[in-house]
């Protein structure tokens, strides 16, 4: 299939605000359930319907990732956000129980030598998670105590909601991200309430054989694939210049101070991002099958 290079050929194949992939018709993990009422998330729900629909499944899905972070100018700020609520959107669809529009906080810290060298930076410079200075926009990060002092609020309600298995789910990898939602989840677990603290990517085991290539990481090839799958509508690779591209003038993390044209994220292929969606989907709801 052609790259997808322009925001024409996007809308052609998808149509404005559509969405890739909903709910696989078949997924691996069982024929398709009725369809649950949480189309909408909890905040927007009546309290029936809130009732209802943790009758249906004890469940809750917090997602927590930042949703102000540059990710280079052919993707939103909150591309770590919009994948976590994304996931969790269709994930409840599935289960029952509730959803919730995302927590926006995500650690980070400054970069160190060996990054600015990789990167293209001056070594005497002050770059602090992806505030790079080539940038027109600057990122918002959170203190640690922050994020767990509003994790443990939203934990706490869910408890008095009989919820039984509550998932935080992040795909922010900023420095100690991962670790402390870990941390909140073991100390927030008790008889009544199991919490999860789970990250996207665990549950993506495409292959390079299947088209997915885990190349860089930070708004580069792989996390476009991320967004296109979740949210193809707010994608637009046409943003980006064909060929290389510079990391530090783009904003776009890779292991060299220059992305190959091959990594371009104009060169990313939507059937890779419509498999990605349903292979996420499917072991996401096997995991929880399996609690």
């Amino acid at each position: 299939m052609s790259p997808l290079t322009s925001r024409r050929f996007f809308i052609k194949l998808f149509g404005a605000g559509a969405v890739i992939m909903t709910i696989p018709k078949k997924s691996l993990a069982g024929e398709e359930p009725e369809r649950t009422i949480a189309a909408r998330p909890a905040e927007e729900m009546r309290p029936g319907e809130i009732i209802q629909a943790i009758a249906q499944g004890p469940f809750a899905f917090i997602p927590v990732s930042p949703m102000l972070e540059w990710h280079s100018y052919h993707l939103p700020l909150g591309v770590d956000a919009l994948v976590s609520e994304g996931v969790a959107r269709q994930i409840c669809h599935i289960t029952g129980g509730v959803w919730f529009r995302p927590l926006s906080f995500g650690l980070d810290s400054t970069r160190n030598g060996e990054q600015l060298a990789m990167w293209g930076f001056n070594q005497d410079e002050q770059v602090y998670g992806m505030n790079f200075p080539d940038v027109p926009l600057a990122s918002e990060y959170c203190l640690r105590p922050e994020m767990i002092a509003a994790v443990r609020n939203r934990l706490a309600i869910l408890a008095r909601m009989k919820v039984k298995h509550a998932f935080i789910i992040n795909h922010h990898g900023g420095a100690g991200q991962v670790e402390t939602l870990q941390e909140i989840a073991a100390q927030a677990t008790t008889a009544t309430l199991r919490v999860h603290a789970v990250r996207t990517y665990q549950f993506n085991d495409l292959t390079e054989a299947e088209g997915f290539y885990g190349v860089g990481g930070h708004a580069d090839y792989s996390e476009t694939l991320w967004l296109l799958a979740f949210r193809p509508e707010l994608v637009d690779v046409s943003t980006l210049p064909e060929g290389e591209l510079a990391v530090r003038k783009y904003g776009i993390l890779h292991n060299k101070p220059v992305i190959e044209a091959r990594w371009n994220p104009r060169n990313v292929d939507v059937k890779v991002a419509q498999l990605l969606n349903r292979r996420v989907v499917d072991n996401f709801v096997k995991y929880i099958n399996a609690l």
